[in-house]
């Protein structure tokens, strides 16, 4: 049965009295995640078996993992494990090193000396020679207490905190990569996540089809039980058509006010502590710092956080590109934003606004949209 080395992050690591919760609900999650692995704490690290390959760069609070054998921590195993190892990767010019660390003190060598020992069986068996700075090939041993564990490869892992760790958030999901990368980061320091999105179609089965419970799919490969409240934008879209035209530049501002207080109601039905959006400051005209703030106030001082605030537009694409989002996220799609767009006011006008949520009714309006609330659930 194939054996898995998982480190879990650094920031773990540095937890005092309460880092054995935090490892206990990275267990939690692992299972979950990948429920025909079974998985143990092994003096800093977790090993993890499975009758399967598997991936474990989807869970949230794993550093780096590798698929290793697990032997007996004797020195004559452990050599002969990593000269097999390197030969499976020796070539006639290639370096090799073996980076060697003793996490159990009772082993009778120090981390140095196992390198040193290994690294001779190793030169000896396949003529390669030692470059300790850039090897083309690399063999790692790990010490623990009765097992010593032989890798080559360590993949990196989403490193952060698990879900689980800290309260619940709620999300405003446009189906764009911006709102996308904000779920995901906000998963990753450690907050279970739920989203909100308003679709335009006459049934929400129709924008489950379409890329945004696609990428809610995806996204629930790293959220466990990632849910998606689906809302329509017609009941809003209906009364907004019915007011004067000298409105029209303050529609943008007033419907993200809306989605805003409709996401807070879902947050406090669900108990969770805030909501959150992938607003970057100035990136476009409803995101202006006057715009943003206007949000705020819809919300009456329940919490909004920003992961994205600061980032560029660029650096938002890199990292879904980097994490296979952007692809799918960059696919056109009509959103309830996208059709109010035209020209919007960059500064929010109180006065105005006030005006046009007295017409809407929007406590009448907000019950209407929660009592077509439809709910999907993604990721394991």
């Amino acid at each position: 049965m194939p054996t898995y080395l998982l480190h879990y992050s650094s920031e773990i690591g540095l937890k005092g009295h309460n880092r054995r919760d935090f490892i206990n609900q990275l267990r939690r999650n692992i299972r979950r995640q990948h429920p025909q692995a079974t998985v143990e704490h092994l003096m800093g690290r977790l090993v993890a078996r499975s009758p399967q390959e598997e991936d474990f760069g989807d869970v949230f609070g794993i550093a780096w993992w590798a698929k290793a054998e697990a032997l007996p921590a004797d020195m004559e195993a452990i050599q002969a494990a990593a000269v097999a190892e390197a030969q499976r990767q020796a070539a006639p010019g290639k370096t090799f090193a073996i980076r060697a660390r003793r996490a159990d003190k009772r082993f009778p060598l120090n981390s140095q000396d196992i390198g040193r020992e290994v690294g001779a069986a190793v030169a000896e068996a396949t003529g390669m020679g030692v470059d300790l700075t850039t090897p083309d090939v690399e063999v790692f041993v790990e010490i623990a207490p009765g097992t010593a564990f032989v890798f080559a490869k360590r993949h990196p892992g989403a490193n952060g905190f698990p879900v689980g760790v800290t309260r619940k958030v709620v999300g405003l999901f446009s189906g764009g990569i911006d709102s996308v990368l904000a779920a995901y980061l906000m998963a990753r320091r450690g907050a279970p996540v739920s989203l909100v999105h308003f679709h335009v179609f006459e049934q929400a089965e129709e924008a489950h089809r379409q890329k945004v419970g696609q990428l809610a799919s995806r996204l629930g490969r790293f959220i466990p039980a990632l849910k998606v409240h689906y809302l329509p934008y017609r009941p809003y879209h209906r009364r907004m058509a019915d007011l004067p035209r000298k409105y029209l530049p303050y529609r943008v501002v007033v419907f993200r006010r809306f989605i805003a207080r409709t996401a807070a109601a879902i947050a406090r039905q669900e108990h969770a502590a805030a909501i959150f959006s992938g607003d970057s400051l100035g990136q476009v005209a409803s995101q202006t710092m006057e715009n943003l703030l206007a949000v705020n106030a819809a919300l009456e001082g329940f919490p909004i956080f920003r992961p994205l605030l600061a980032w560029t537009k660029q650096e938002i694409i890199d990292w879904g590109e980097s994490l296979g989002f952007y692809d799918l996220a960059k696919q056109p799609y009509r959103d309830g934003c996208a059709l109010l767009a035209r020209k919007p006011a960059t500064r929010a006008n109180p006065e105005r606004i006030a005006e046009m949520e007295s017409l809407l009714d929007i406590p009448a309006l907000l019950e209407e949209t929660l009592a077509a609330d439809e709910i999907r659930h993604y990721g394991a």
